[in-house]
């Protein structure tokens, strides 16, 4: 798997698309959801270019954060998915942004 290569091919078909809606494609974030995948497979990301990282699992992404964490520059870390209740409180803890608000209690 090459990455570099498929990461410049996405960044092309966003800028295409992104002209095509009159956008700029520096309004768009690539984020590279990364479920299942090794912490060493999300290094390889980042290497190639990847800024944000995307999981959906709060345990598995504890476990990648924690052992990635001293990498610069530093990926901006996405919860994806549904957040359980009783996941919250660590979610908003290693998480900078959280997508997955479904419900208010």
């Amino acid at each position: 798997m090459d990455i570099a290569r498929n990461l410049h091919d996405v960044e092309r078909r966003i800028a295409q698309a992104a002209q095509r809606a009159g956008r700029s494609p520096a309004e768009i974030t690539i984020v590279a959801v990364t479920k299942g995948l090794t912490a060493q497979a999300i290094e390889a990301a980042l290497e190639a270019g990847i800024r944000h990282i995307g999981e959906n699992r709060v345990q598995e992404a504890r476990e990648k954060i924690a052992r990635l964490s001293n990498l610069q520059p530093c990926p901006t870390w996405h919860m994806v998915g549904h957040l359980q209740t009783n996941k919250v409180k660590t979610a908003v803890e290693i998480f900078d942004i959280i997508h997955s608000i479904d419900s208010l209690r």
